[in-house]
């Protein structure tokens, strides 16, 4: 592509530095001016600018071959319109008036964009029914994987995958593509949406701000993710919803006091590791795996007869076919068993994107994996419960089974209660 074309698809797609990041918008009889950056053209008219029917809106073709057609044109909504120009098109995108100079719909937006900006989206607006993702070409599909180098677990977990990516490329790669892996820094993880296809966070909580079309994979949801975003299991606040849950069907305690401030005789929702002394005082302590892991094995002896721990990704919930391919992965990557639960996360995340990469098929698209993602569901191969995700469902299970934990011998029980808000 020429450079305008470049500038021109940075502003179609919303990267992150182009000429949308200080614009704005005004929609429809609004006189508050938004932020252009969260109104990207292809949000709205597709990857390819044909249009993307949703809420019962249909955004016209603007592709330049479409937008040009010599001749009179009626559009969905029953609207004629003579042949655009880069001039009556400037005119369309800032004043919301079409070639023949009717009233655009109220939900097109109406950028303050520079006639020298929107001369670059006209000249890509040419190209862009063959406009790609970044991260693909004909023979490769980059996928970003977020590690921090800090992290004791990220040689390990790079080791697996790498291993993971040479087992699909041997089978003939994503449709005829290598799959190819690069190790982005968490700082970095937003600047590099411009290079890969898609982001995995098999170790921390992806951060806010992605574009809404590229797809990111994590472990547990953000706080505020994107629309692309996809979390395999239950956030912290669900598992300890969960435990509370529990705490009602088992005990009949409604009320799960805070273990920071626990008294003699209470059930307790124990949320940091730092109160564990206060906490030793309740009759019951109720933790989730991050809080339980975070405590010394020494200092868990002064935890209560009756502790419990919620698991998202419980063993007894994954399927044997999934345990048997990562034991497998593992043995070819020949890492030691120190950071065996980092790695079932990074192998979890990673198999659930390859998944839907292959069920999109060769003519792939972030927006077309995203749309795939949405439609999975029981997927059975990863290190997690089944997952299954829906338009208003980004995270797969939402469950946790409550195990009993033995402080005195310092085991688990052998099975415990699976508890989950989608199960009545």
């Amino acid at each position: 592509m020429t450079a305008s074309e470049e500038r021109g698809r940075a502003i179609y797609f919303g990267e992150k530095g182009s000429a949308l990041d200080s614009a704005e918008v005004q929609i429809g009889d609004l006189s508050t001016k938004l932020p252009a950056r969260t109104f990207p053209c292809a949000s709205c008219h597709g990857r390819t600018g044909a249009g993307k029917a949703e809420r019962g809106a249909q955004p016209s073709q603007i592709s330049r071959d479409a937008l040009t057609r010599p001749y009179t044109v009626k559009e969905a909504t029953g609207r004629k319109r003579p042949p655009y120009t880069s001039s009556s098109f400037r005119n369309a995108v800032r004043a919301g008036k079409d070639s023949g100079g009717n009233a655009l719909s109220e939900a097109m937006p109406r950028f303050d964009l520079t006639d020298k900006q929107l001369a670059d989206v006209w000249a890509f607006l040419a190209v862009v029914a063959e406009a790609s993702d970044p991260g693909i070409t004909d023979d490769a599909l980059t996928v970003g994987i977020v590690l921090d180098p800090a992290n004791p677990a990220s040689q390990a977990q790079q080791k697996l995958l790498g291993v993971l990516a040479g087992d699909i490329d041997k089978l003939g790669g994503v449709h005829g593509r290598k799959l190819t892996l690069r190790i982005v820094s968490p700082k970095n993880a937003g600047a590099e949406t411009a290079n890969v296809f898609a982001l995995v966070f098999p170790q921390s909580v992806p951060p806010a701000g992605f574009d809404s079309t590229v797809p990111v994979i994590s472990v547990l949801p953000a706080s505020a993710p994107s629309a692309g975003a996809f979390a395999l299991v239950a956030s912290e606040a669900d598992q300890a919803s969960a435990l509370k849950r529990f705490a009602t069907e088992e005990w009949g305690v409604v009320s799960v006091k805070d273990g920071c401030a626990a008294k003699k005789g209470e059930t307790v929702l124990l949320g940091s590791a730092k109160c564990l002394d206060k906490a030793t005082a309740a009759k019951r302590v109720l933790l989730t795996q991050t809080v339980f892991s975070s405590i010394p094995p020494a200092s868990r002896k002064v935890l209560p007869a009756e502790t419990y721990v919620a698991f998202a990704a419980p063993l007894s919930r994954v399927a044997r076919n999934a345990q048997s391919a990562f034991a497998q992965t593992r043995a070819r990557a020949r890492n030691d068993k120190s950071s065996i639960l980092a790695e079932a996360d990074a192998y979890s995340a990673a198999a659930l994107l390859i998944e839907a990469l292959m069920r999109t098929g060769r003519d792939v698209s972030r927006e077309g994996v995203i749309d795939t993602l949405e439609a999975v569901r029981s997927f059975e191969g990863g290190m997690t419960p089944p997952l299954t995700f829906g338009p208003n469902r980004h995270v797969g299970s939402r469950g946790a089974e409550i195990v009993r934990y033995d402080a005195l011998a310092g085991t688990f029980a052998l099975s415990g209660i699976w508890t989950d808000p989608d199960i009545r």
